[in-house]
């Protein structure tokens, strides 16, 4: 029996436009990057779209070629240079073995943005098509917050979005891409791709797939896959946060022909404009969301879990510096006890605490520190060093699950009245989506009263199981959801709701 053998690579970023600063190598070496063999060691039977590819590879006997594992926390451009050394990574292991590859198995994001460019994805598949030639195919998992462009479909054979916010089903997107590989290089077959653009901008908290108008047309998307010759329906609310032509919501079809794959991505599209007023909510500022959540009759109840709210506005996984204030002020302000703050990136504070060491106080400026941040800092606090760590734990939760987080050094540091305000203060930006984050601490965070965490969705996977109630905060920072606070230059108008727009404006097709 003949072994097909698959080139597999990783190199994801999402890329906040808006924000100051750029990504550079280093950035993607604080969260995961692995060369050659190591990438497979490092992600085989992780919840990721790279170990979901080695487990339809294992499964199906494919012979995987490794290159480059690269992703990095959100946030400013790539650098040009950092875009050439993983692009060239990728490229040159396609060229390498050009002449014994069967198949391309990528994991991408779809919101990547190069400096110089607009599009990370599209120039790096058109790269790898032009090194293994038009006959291999090649298949990439995207992220459902892609922004998706001509160049990614014509370049590709299939893009597999992620089902899930949170996105709990990445090694599910790796498998399901891989075994569509299989079908292309075994049963020679051939998918048409189709792409529709419904002129809409979903609210971040909205687009939760657990509920919601998101969830129904998640539904609706697989009803469609079980249409005759239809292969994949993937949905794209996109990523508002680039200022770039392609941002927006997206439907990708993959079918046998092409009238069905635009049939299905037509039919959803359609439905989701007709929802689209469903996409667009009211949610309270920091002032109205703490006071809510300390006057919940929750946090009464010893019992009932933490209120858990959701400082979206500083979100690290969209962008967000993670050293905005304004959820921490009002906790500490209104002299919260029993409450949590995660996280806090602020490297002088940490320096700070182990200065003085565990079991000291200290007094320290806490957050407002970024270049471009929307809030102060909150001056002359005086704390207590309860915990240091070195950052380094696993993720537990549903999401990510198995795979490393590198905080740098950590503090658990305890302030406000009765030092009942902990927050956990990093030296990295990271996005703190698992309660694991407290354990390594040494916080069991079901027994807090209120948890903030900076995080738009993806916290759900985790926190939900031990929440009383949640709580939306439409904070400030870079990453707010709403998209009417961001000065688009270069985008496609009109989109709704950041546009007037009559219902019939769009589908243009009819």
């Amino acid at each position: 029996m003949v072994t097909e053998s698959v080139l597999v690579g990783e190199f994801s970023h999402e890329t906040n436009t808006f924000a100051v600063g750029t990504t550079d190598r280093s950035s993607f070496a604080d969260r995961r990057e692995f060369f050659g063999e190591d990438l497979v060691a490092g992600l085989r039977g992780t919840n990721t779209s790279v170990g979901g590819i080695v487990d339809a590879a294992d499964a199906a006997g494919l012979d995987l070629v490794p290159s480059v594992a690269a992703a990095a926390t959100p946030g400013g451009m790539v650098t040009a240079e950092t875009y050439d050394f993983y692009t060239d990574e990728i490229v040159s292991a396609a060229r390498e073995h050009a002449d014994d590859l069967d198949g391309v198995s990528l994991s991408l994001h779809g919101a990547m943005v190069p400096e110089g460019g607009t599009d990370g994805e599209g120039p790096l598949l058109s790269a790898v098509r032009e090194a293994v030639g038009p006959d291999v195919p090649i298949v990439a998992t995207l992220d459902l917050h892609g922004n998706i462009t001509n160049e990614m479909c014509e370049a590709a054979d299939a893009l597999v979005a992620f089902e899930t916010y949170p996105h709990v089903d990445t090694a599910d997107a790796g498998r399901r891409a891989t075994e569509l590989l299989v079908d292309m290089m075994r049963e020679n077959r051939s998918l048409s791709i189709h792409i529709e653009r419904p002129p809409m901008l979903p609210y971040g908290p909205l687009q939760n797939t657990r509920a919601g108008p998101m969830a129904e047309v998640m539904a609706t998307a697989r009803r469609f896959e079980e249409r005759d010759g239809v292969a994949k329906v993937s949905v794209f609310p996109g990523f508002h946060k680039a200022d770039v032509p392609s941002m927006g919501c997206s439907v990708v079809a993959l079918a046998d022909d092409d009238a069905a794959a635009a049939h299905a991505a037509r039919d959803l599209a359609a439905e989701m404009w007709e929802m689209r007023e469903a996409f667009v909510g009211s949610f309270l500022d920091a002032h109205d969301a703490v006071g809510e959540a300390l006057r919940s009759d929750h946090v009464e109840d010893p019992e009932a879990g933490p209120v858990v709210l959701a400082d979206s506005g500083d979100n690290p996984g969209g962008g967000g510096t993670g050293d905005e204030t304004a959820v921490l002020r009002e906790l500490i302000d209104r002299g919260a006890t029993n409450v949590g703050m995660a996280l806090l990136h602020d490297p002088e504070a940490v320096a700070a605490c182990l200065d003085a060491g565990v079991g000291e106080r200290v007094t320290v400026s806490l957050g407002g520190k970024a270049e471009g941040g929307f809030t102060p800092p909150i001056g002359d606090v005086d704390g207590y060093v309860a915990t240091i760590t070195d950052g380094e734990f696993r993720n537990t939760g549903p999401m990510g699950t198995g795979t490393e987080n590198h905080l740098g050094r950590t503090v658990l540091f305890r302030c406000g009245r009765d030092d009942g305000v902990s927050v956990i203060l990093t030296e990295k930006r990271i996005q703190p989506l698992d309660a694991e984050i407290w354990r390594h601490v040494g916080v069991r965070p079901e027994t807090l009263d209120v948890i903030a965490v900076k995080s738009n969705n993806h916290y759900r996977a985790s926190y939900e199981p031990i929440a009383s109630e949640i709580i939306t905060v439409n904070s400030p920072g870079i990453a707010a959801f709403d998209p009417h606070q961001y000065d688009y230059r270069r985008i496609g108008r009109p989109k709704f709701p950041i546009d007037e727009m009559a219902a019939d404006d769009y589908p243009d097709w009819c």
